[in-house]
């Protein structure tokens, strides 16, 4: 997996030819517990062009994984709801 992209309203993370934007909020470094709120419940379906592919519980599980190993990585706090 890769993270491919942060904004202020969402992540986008590349595994292998599948994409998924998961959605949240960007905070102020200083001004929260928290750099990144990501709300789980957007993890529904992959972002395929014609087809939208759910997304397992197990690749959810994976993706959340992935994503808080990444924030720690860069020393970021991700909170997840």
């Amino acid at each position: 997996m890769e993270l491919k992209e942060i904004s202020r309203g969402y992540l986008r993370v590349q595994n292998g030819a599948k994409s998924i934007t998961v959605y949240g909020e960007a905070l102020l470094r200083g001004y929260g517990p928290s750099d990144f709120v990501l709300y789980q419940n957007s993890i529904e379906k992959w972002d395929v062009s014609d087809i939208q592919e759910d997304v397992t519980p197990a690749e959810k599980k994976q993706l959340i994984q992935f994503l808080k190993e990444e924030f720690a990585r860069k020393k970021m706090i991700l909170e997840i709801e």
